[in-house]
């Protein structure tokens, strides 16, 4: 029977290009605000270059084509990682996750720099629903996703046996590999095509493969037999 759920947070829970997208739109205000810069300039330049080019080119171009020498990167980078972000879970998930949490415990366990991945679970008002929140860069990034250490201290935190609990994801490499590490089912979120052995050399496949959470409800009933969800 599942007892628990534990859910990835980036792309899993919410877009995260929407986080992107807000953490350069704030970037550009800040630089229009202190430097004078003109938002409608830069904003727009920002996001075609994370389109084209990815996220890690932005703020080069930004150096390169628009900023003076005294604007040190640094300085961007942590008004980027420090905003408050505007990003919503994605339609119908809120409502799912509080039917869920009255016939389970929930958790997440995300990387990324603890602060920067609290902001976005405070701004997705996560707290209140969530049992437990493992933040795998507080122990070190070594132990980031799909080391088993933050899906046990997970399975301890919860207080729930392994088999009891199924782990929701969109990436095979970490999230599949590290539920499996710790004797977790694994739910996988499907991007595109169904899953492929070839493509995810030594990855067990999941136990099972969804398009959105909504599916969720299904898994639990056929899992759980009569229960509710």
């Amino acid at each position: 029977m599942i007892r628990a759920i534990v859910f990835d947070l980036d792309d899993t829970l919410y877009r995260e290009k929407d986080f992107v997208t807000s953490g350069f739109r704030a970037v550009a205000q800040y630089l229009a605000n202190t430097h004078g810069y003109c938002f409608q300039h830069l904003f727009p330049a920002m996001m075609t270059t994370f389109e084209e080019e990815g996220r890690k080119a932005v703020f080069d171009m930004l150096r390169d084509e628009f900023l003076d020498s005294s604007i040190p990167i640094s300085e961007l980078v942590d008004v980027y990682r420090r905003h408050r972000p505007s990003i919503r879970l994605f339609p119908g998930y809120s409502g799912l996750l509080r039917r869920l949490a009255r016939y389970h415990r929930l958790g997440i366990i995300t990387d990324g720099l603890p602060e920067v991945q609290q902001n976005k679970v405070q701004a997705l008002r996560l707290q209140s629903l969530m049992d437990c929140i493992v933040y795998t860069w507080a122990f070190g990034m070594e132990k980031e996703k799909p080391h088993p250490f933050p899906f046990l201290l997970m399975l301890e935190s919860l207080g729930t046996e392994p088999d009891s609990v199924i782990y929701v994801g969109d990436n095979p490499d970490k999230d599949c590999r590290g539920a499996h590490s710790a004797g977790m089912k694994y739910a996988q979120l499907r991007k595109c095509g169904l899953w492929d052995q070839e493509t995810c050399p030594g990855i067990n496949a999941p136990e099972f493969t969804i398009d959105t959470l909504l599916q969720l409800p299904l898994i639990l009933r056929k899992l759980n037999g009569h229960e509710r969800n």
